[in-house]
């Protein structure tokens, strides 16, 4: 077995084509020898690794997203009992760990990941002796594909917009052997290097809630009779919006001139931006709609509202409903 890894070592360390004559940049390739006899065998090792893409995803609802990649080994020139067993290990990725989380990036912002070699999610894929993922390959399976499981965390709200990502490394490190299986941390021959990229793109999403406008109790519309109420909205962190209301049932174009009804009887009544009562609300972005830029949290916008002065209508119960739209990009 001396004679075994020293050639894996000298192997790892030369170009491919000291072998095969295949360019070493990109495949693995491990040549060796299994007896000093005259009529040698040689085996050839082929490791691939998938880019794992989450591709869109909306961090809002503050749950954990999942995702995976594939790690193909494919081994050559295996006979009788040798076997050789590979040991993939994982590195932290482009950026430093926080709490003990890979992170991807976008510019300065960040967004914790990790990667596991179980479908449960429970076990990190690393580079210590106990997080290394071994794959066993003989005469009979000269072919193993292992599933690299990756997850971005869950209650990461306020991430900002963009595209992140990250280059993982997977240090390899192996051996020869017959009989019984050796454990990964007695494999301390560094065979090469595989790297892939992880990548995500947070992209806009938001959330409205509402409360209702009750004007009250009144008999006469003598003066203004002035009411609010709330629009809520949550954003994905810096995605900018605008919210629209509507013309309410009868399709108001001028957003000081809805109606309220009960029957055929009608109410005029208007909803504004500012306490004034100066800048009415309505549905034309840039003209009479409210902006806002998102920040993951429930951003409050006041509706004012007003009925003016006007006829009195018989006694009841008026009402109206207005749709609100949050358009965004």
């Amino acid at each position: 077995m001396t004679r075994i890894l020293n050639i894996l070592a000298r192997a790892a360390s030369a170009a491919a084509a000291a072998c095969t004559g295949r360019p070493a940049a990109l495949l693995l390739f491990l040549c060796v020898i299994f007896s000093p006899a005259p009529s040698t065998a040689q085996v050839t090792c082929n490791v691939t690794f998938t880019n794992i893409a989450f591709n869109n995803i909306d961090v809002l609802p503050g749950t954990a997203i999942d995702s995976a990649g594939t790690l193909t080994t494919t081994c050559t020139g295996l006979t009788g009992a040798n076997k050789v067993i590979l040991c993939y290990g994982m590195d932290d990725g482009s950026f430093a760990l926080v709490g003990g989380v890979r992170q991807l990036g976008s510019g300065a912002n960040r967004l914790g990941f990790n990667v596991y070699s179980d479908a449960a999610r429970t076990v990190t894929w690393n580079s210590t002796a106990a997080g290394k993922v071994p794959v066993v390959l003989t005469a009979t399976v000269a072919t193993v594909t292992s599933t690299v499981y990756a997850r971005i965390l869950g209650s990461q709200q306020s991430a900002a917009l963009g595209a992140y990502s990250t280059t993982m490394s997977s240090p390899i490190f192996g051996s020869l052997f017959t009989g019984a299986t050796p454990a990964c941390s007695t494999q301390t021959t560094q065979l090469g290097t595989r790297t892939y990229t992880i990548s995500a793109t947070v992209v806009s999403s938001c959330m409205v809630t509402t409360t209702t406008l009750n004007f009250g109790t009144t008999s006469l519309f003598l003066a203004n009779i002035d009411q609010t109420s709330t629009i809520s909205v949550t954003c994905t962190n810096t995605t900018a919006y605008q919210v629209r209301i509507d013309g309410g049932v009868a399709a108001a174009t001028d957003p000081t001139l809805r109606k309220m009804s009960l029957g055929a009887n009608k109410i005029t009544y208007g909803l504004y931006r500012d306490a004034a009562r100066g800048a009415p609300w309505g549905s034309t972005d840039g003209t009479n709609t409210q902006p806002g830029t998102g920040n993951a949290a429930a951003i409050g916008h006041t509706v004012y509202g007003r009925i003016p002065p006007q006829a009195s209508q018989p006694p009841g119960v008026y009402t109206d409903t207005v749709v609100v739209t949050v358009s965004f990009i």
